[in-house]
């Protein structure tokens, strides 16, 4: 929660004017292009529409100016996605949950980590909207095994 903060204040302090300087023209329109590799987009490269904006943003690199207002974004963007899952999930609804997290849960960081391996492995997502690849990379990382599963509430990724 409190990285999806600190992204969406990071997104506040981001001015069109710098925005536009950074963004240099460019497009991110070549899949064929590892994520980091590729332009960011002319609007400001902190607006998510699809899974490929949000890999750019987890992508960006610690000399860039938008590295620490992307990768707490991008963070915090992946734990509320999953955090609506498992709440959308609890109680009666359990049965109905497509992700269960190992004990212990990944950091936030292995789950970025995972997030962008899974994004470049799988390009074909890329303009799907974000929350849905995800959603689609925490189902097929993580998927709930039936014949094992035990409900517990949801605790907070490490």
């Amino acid at each position: 929660m409190r990285l999806a903060i600190l992204g969406c204040l990071g997104m506040l302090a981001v001015t069109p004017a710098f925005a536009q300087s950074a963004a240099n023209g460019a497009t991110a329109a070549n899949t064929a292009m590892p994520i980091a590799a590729q332009p960011m987009p002319t609007a400001n490269p902190l607006d998510i529409h699809n899974l490929r904006d949000l890999a750019l943003a987890c992508t960006l690199r610690n000399d860039n100016p938008y590295y620490v207002a992307g990768t707490s974004l991008c963070a915090g963007y992946e734990a509320a996605v999953l955090d609506f899952h498992l709440l959308d999930t609890m109680g009666p609804r359990h049965n109905k949950r497509k992700v269960c997290l190992p004990n212990p849960a990944p950091t936030r960081r292995q789950s970025v980590a995972g997030l962008v391996s899974w994004v470049q492995s799988n390009p074909q997502y890329l303009d799907e909207p974000a929350a849905s690849g995800v959603l689609r990379y925490f189902i097929n990382t993580y998927p709930c095994n039936r014949k094992t599963f035990q409900w517990s509430p949801p605790g907070p990724m490490q």
